[in-house]
């Protein structure tokens, strides 16, 4: 019974998955222009209005089918659930310019960052069946025609996302087989054979014990301060075509602000890759005592995919009126997938 029930989950999440691959690559197909934009995912409601765990498995699978799109490429998620959470965002409020220009200075102030269009979406239950329609919001439109909707059959996966009493399958009778005994006389051939001996070498193995040097393991741990600031860096990412870093940096002891920030780094090869002030999130951000902060720097010179280590990553920090506070540096660091 337990391997019938996790091979229906099985089924079910691959049914779910390929209705939410649709929609992702149906807004897509139908989002005006060709230019790469910047997408920020909200939430999927029912129609009710009630969030539940529906909503992390939809948001998961969108962020998963857009890690790869030449066009879209999505905000970080944790951060814009944070964001729409303390605004208090609800379908109520979908069909709002004032909502979304204030959810975009919202965005901009905490990460740095302007989405181009919003995704959010509606699950509604209709006991036999799931339809999820996907709304695709450009920024500065209050309302949209660019939608998709898909229909899936409802199932005890379903069940378990909306937060609803998980219903009973019932398993398949096993059709009855019938054993009819008939009796077969089979005649068989006795031969009687003399042993023959032969004599021949027997290899025996011997094992012999060699200790494999351990893997590196991805737990160390990059961090270092420039006076009173506090930098981390958390996460080295390869996003395809390109690497980026995300780096928590908070003012230990008062309010500070970081004007720019200027990054290279120096592969295994000795191949050198630079990033910009204009390719990371760090300008003109406001420190608050005590408060972290987290932004990114993006690589994103030719063959910076191919890096799988790198050497040393120097980063240069400016404060106000672009004074050179310090570097950072930080050596051998995995890039992850």
């Amino acid at each position: 019974m337990v391997a019938l029930s996790y091979y229906g989950f099985a089924t079910n999440d691959n049914e779910i998955k390929q209705c939410l691959a649709k929609i992702a690559n149906e807004l897509e197909a139908k989002h005006p222009g060709s230019n790469r934009i910047k997408v920020a995912i909200l939430e999927f409601r029912t129609s009710e209005n009630e969030l539940t765990n529906f909503n992390q498995f939809i948001q998961d699978e969108l962020n998963a089918t857009y890690r790869n799109s030449k066009r879209f490429e999505v905000i970080d998620q944790n951060a814009i659930n944070r964001l729409i959470t303390t605004y208090g965002w609800d379908l109520n409020k979908g069909n709002s310019f004032h909502v979304y220009s204030e959810l975009s200075e919202l965005i901009f102030k905490t990460i740095g960052m302007v989405p181009n269009a919003f995704i959010y979406g509606q699950v509604n239950d209709n006991d036999q069946t799931i339809t999820i329609t996907g709304y695709l919001v450009p920024n500065g439109i209050s309302s949209t025609n660019i939608y998709s909707r898909q229909t899936i059959t409802s199932s005890a996966l379903t069940d378990k996302l909306l937060g609803k009493p998980i219903r009973k399958t019932e398993p398949k009778p096993e059709p009855q087989v019938v054993i009819v005994e008939k009796p077969v006389i089979v005649e068989k051939e006795v031969v009687v054979e003399k042993p023959v001996y032969i004599e021949k070498e027997v290899v025996v193995e011997k094992p012999v014990y060699i200790e494999k040097p351990q893997p590196q393991t991805s737990s160390q741990k990059f961090a270092d301060r420039i006076g009173d600031l506090e930098f981390e860096m958390t996460e080295v990412k390869s996003m395809g075509d390109r690497i980026e870093i995300t780096l928590v940096v908070v003012n230990s002891k008062i309010d500070d602000n970081i004007a720019y920030m200027e990054a290279r780094f120096i592969d295994m090869d000795g191949n050198e890759f630079n990033s910009h002030s204009g390719q990371n999130t760090f300008r003109n951000r406001s420190l608050i005592e005590g408060v972290p902060i987290k932004g990114t720097i993006t690589f994103n010179d030719a063959n910076v995919q191919r890096t799988q280590n790198i050497a040393v990553i120097e980063i240069k920090v400016y404060g106000t009126g672009n004074k050179h506070l310090g570097s950072l540096r930080f050596r051998n660091v995995p890039v992850t997938n």
